[in-house]
């Protein structure tokens, strides 16, 4: 072990988050609001094995039904009555070592929060604790305890890692920019068991100390963060001991529920894409079966469409304004979570305010001990990138409205002319059937002024037939021919209509 592998005091925090109540639109299980407090419980018992437990002394309160007993932030201090202290013996590197730490539940509107320490004091018995090497770290992690994998909080968590660094420490660091990089590296090595490792994301200052964050916000594959904080000034840790921390919850808060606001975009742009990707498919599957060279639509306009081209039509009337429901009911949720990172970022922005307000009061602190700008980026550039990439998105996928909007408009159309033009058929041949009728009956009615019939029923001899025809018999066919005569003539003269109109 080398001196420069070992800090002082270092802590781990876990700061993760729950909804109080899971949104209507998801399936809860029984006991899904009470998961985060009973995965601490779980940590403190059975990884950390301090013996110590979230139990009865959280007495109920009458709108937390569940039993357990949790403060709104603004009225709750670390170390309150609600906040769980715990300690522990190790024996690491050839001497004991005493771990102490809290559990807090907090409740911030409509989310739990949970805040979990863990760490080395600085004193003992007012005797300043001796510098131990970063593989301290894994007593504070076993079996990757404090990792989303086993947590599972609905909006995330981060992982905030402090210590002090010595006076070499500090000289390694002017003279080696890489340095705080590899002795950050160093920690997490230790802190996480495996490859689950999220990469550097970048490095800068908080209230006059180096700061370093792992895990881009950016990347869909990273679902947490650390920051690891190495204290090298005393203002560093009297602002943060002061009322920084539930400052930070709070911050902290915000920043995950806008990561996870943004992931679940990003679901959803995939799932609305392919469902815009068959819309296409659909409606032009639909039109190019209807879609056929010139000469063909030239015939199809005469002739109307085939009863499967009309029923395939009818059918799509049918299915279409379901899936418009759901394509638009699809693009609410992606417009839901846009409004959700909007206000969250103001929640965000509104909070570094305070804090920035609540420093310059103090008048103690120099410039770069009130400098927020590693805290601001996030509310300034990650942020706003969100919202202009969700307002491309919806920008892009509106169309798709638009487009089933104009599809369902057009085949109705389409479908309407079609039984119309059915309809008009119908109407011309009920005409012409009714003309050929009136026609025959008519001559009918003329045919003793036609056919001489004395005596009645005759034989009448044909001069083109070699045989007689019954007077009666052929006054009938005369009548029949007529009408079909007629008939033909008006349908004929219904069809030249038509062609005359078609290539008017």
């Amino acid at each position: 072990m080398t001196q420069n592998s070992k800090i002082y005091a270092p802590n781990v925090y876990l700061f993760a988050y729950h909804l109080c109540k899971l949104p209507e639109t998801e399936s809860i299980s029984p006991g899904e609001s009470t998961k985060l407090w009973e995965k601490c419980n779980e940590i403190l018992q059975t990884k950390l094995a301090v013996g110590k437990a979230f139990n009865g002394s959280y007495l109920p309160k009458k709108d937390e039904p569940l039993g357990w007993r949790v403060e709104l932030i603004n009225k709750q201090v670390v170390g309150g009555r609600n906040s769980l202290a715990f300690a522990k013996d190790i024996s690491f590197d050839n001497q004991q070592i005493n771990l102490k730490g809290f559990a807090q539940p907090l409740r911030i509107d409509d989310s739990y929060a949970l805040g979990l320490q863990i760490r080395v004091p600085e004193k003992v018995n007012n005797i300043k604790t001796p510098a131990v090497d970063v593989t301290i770290f894994k007593e504070f992690n076993p079996e990757n305890c404090l990792l989303p994998d086993f947590v599972q909080s609905y909006f995330g968590q981060t992982l905030l890692i402090t210590a002090w660094l010595s006076v070499e420490q500090n000289q390694a660091a002017r003279e080696d920019s890489q340095f705080l990089k590899g002795l950050a590296q160093q920690c997490l090595e230790k802190l996480i068991s495996g490859d689950n490792l999220p990469n550097f994301y970048r490095q800068g200052e908080l209230f006059g100390s180096p700061i370093l964050e792992y895990g881009d916000p950016n990347r869909q594959d990273t679902d947490y963060n650390i920051i690891v904080w190495f204290f090298n000034s005393s203002a560093t840790e009297e602002i943060w001991d002061e009322t920084r921390y539930s400052d930070f919850v709070e911050l902290f808060l915000y920043r995950n529920k806008i990561l996870r606001a943004y992931r679940d975009t990003r679901k959803l742009y995939r799932v609305i894409s392919e469902e815009y990707k068959q819309i296409e498919l659909n409606i032009d599957a639909t039109f190019n079966y209807l879609r056929q060279d010139e000469a063909q639509q030239q015939q199809l306009k005469g002739a109307g469409l085939k009863e499967e081209e009309l029923e395939r039509l009818e059918r799509q009337t049918i299915e279409m304004p379901p899936r418009a429901v759901k394509y638009a009911r699809l693009l609410m949720q992606l417009e839901f979570r846009q409004n959700t990172i909007a206000i969250n970022a103001k929640n965000y922005q509104d909070k570094l305010y305070q804090i920035s307000l609540d420093l310059k009061s103090r008048k103690k602190y120099n410039e770069s001990e009130c400098d927020l700008s590693f805290l601001e980026l996030f509310s300034k550039e990650t942020s706003p990138q969100f919202q202009a990439q969700i307002k491309g998105d919806l920008g892009y996928f509106s169309h798709g409205t638009g487009l089933l909007d104009k599809a369902m408009e057009a085949i109705r159309g389409v479908v309407a002319i079609e039984e119309a033009y059915r309809d008009a058929k119908l109407e011309v041949t009920i005409q012409a059937v009714g003309f050929g009728l009136g026609v025959a009956g008519v001559v009918a009615g003329s045919s003793p002024y036609l056919i001489k019939q004395d005596p009645p029923n005759q034989v009448i001899a044909l001069p083109f037939l070699k045989v007689g025809i019954n007077s009666f018999v052929l006054v009938l066919l005369i009548s029949i021919g007529a009408g079909v005569v007629v008939w033909s003539l008006v349908m004929l003269g219904a069809n030249f209509k038509n062609i005359r109109a078609k290539f008017k």
